[in-house]
């Protein structure tokens, strides 16, 4: 075999030869997916061949890093790879993303935190900063998964790495999770905007709040969106200086759930909301049906409906 290997051909590389791309986004590889292909690579030998460039004397990966991993790890000589010409630093990191990014084993952290690079190459080569549609076209990521990786990027590094060592136990280990702080995140924004002040400390509040999820005070991700509508009690005409202190308690008391904050404050008037929003949409309907004959089953619900709301009105006189 030829020590060396030229550009756009399909060889045999050794396997110590090859390094790690720098700029992979994924960080964690866990042991169970590296066992199971592991375990094929053993029996059957590598089926698809990785992609890598020239560097040096060595290559560096582009994709296929599992499948280097497991064959270093089985001791193999050599493994079919690809070889392509070197890319440029973007051209590089994007080739990540087109190749691995949308893959569903990522973890969404590991591809927000190479967002801020992607960004500063397209701000060199193109002399302005990317629009987010611009970002999603460029990298083919989602709009929607764009801003909820800015979310995983803004938080402070100490909240990062603790995400990471979450990511690195298998699933049905971890405590915590990248939607529960995006969750989390997207609340405490509504919170600062909707009520300017509240919020003293932002990391303070995140303390706060993932001590409540730990401790099970808050059982269900989903709650901080009742959280962000207690901040918007206004919307709702509720009482905002009830909901501006159950906001300040939530943050303060560590035995105060999201539920009895919400059904302290604006339960009620969202339910009322609700009721409004279903009555304009049935009164929209009703409009359709007109003066023609109506089914039996339909006058029977239209005169309940009738009996209720007259009850509902006579007992608020």
């Amino acid at each position: 075999m030829a020590s060396d290997h030229e550009t756009g051909t399909l060889d045999h590389i050794a396997v110590e030869r090859i390094d790690s791309n720098p700029e992979n986004p994924r960080l964690n590889f866990r042991q169970g997916e590296l066992e199971e292909l592991q375990e094929s690579i053993r029996q059957y030998g590598v089926q698809v061949p990785i992609a890598v460039y020239k560097k040096g004397r060595r290559y560096v990966l582009i994709d296929g890093e599992r499948r280097w991993r497991c064959s270093s790890k089985l001791n193999l000589k050599t493994i079919p790879a690809l070889i392509q010409e070197e890319p440029a630093p973007l051209q590089n990191l994007l080739l990540m993303f087109n190749i691995h990014a949308l893959r569903e084993q990522w973890d969404l952290l590991t591809i927000a935190l190479k967002l801020p690079t992607i960004i500063s190459l397209l701000e060199d080569e193109r002399g302005k900063s990317p629009t987010e549609t611009e970002l999603s076209t460029t990298t083919g990521l989602s709009r929607s998964v764009i801003r909820r990786c800015r979310l995983l990027t803004d938080l402070p590094k100490k909240y990062q790495n603790q995400l990471l060592g979450e990511l690195k136990k298998p699933k049905s280990k971890q405590a915590l999770s990248e939607d529960f702080f995006i969750e989390m995140e997207k609340s405490l924004k509504t919170v600062m905007r909707a009520m300017p002040g509240v919020v003293s400390d932002k990391n303070r509040a995140r303390d706060c709040l993932l001590k409540k999820y730990k401790d099970k005070v808050i059982d269900n991700i989903v709650d901080f969106r009742k959280m962000a509508k207690i901040a918007r009690a206004k919307s709702v005409d509720a009482d905002a200086d009830a909901a501006r202190t159950a906001i300040q308690r939530l943050l303060d008391d560590p035995d105060y759930s999201i539920d009895e904050a919400w059904n302290d404050t604006v339960a009620e008037a969202y339910v009322e909301r609700d009721i409004v929003s279903r009555i304009e949409h049935l009164l929209s309907k009703l409009g359709e049906v007109g003066r023609t004959e109506i089914d039996e089953d339909v006058r029977d619900k239209l005169e309940e409906l009738v009996q209720r709301a007259r009850a509902i009105l006579e007992a608020d006189e």
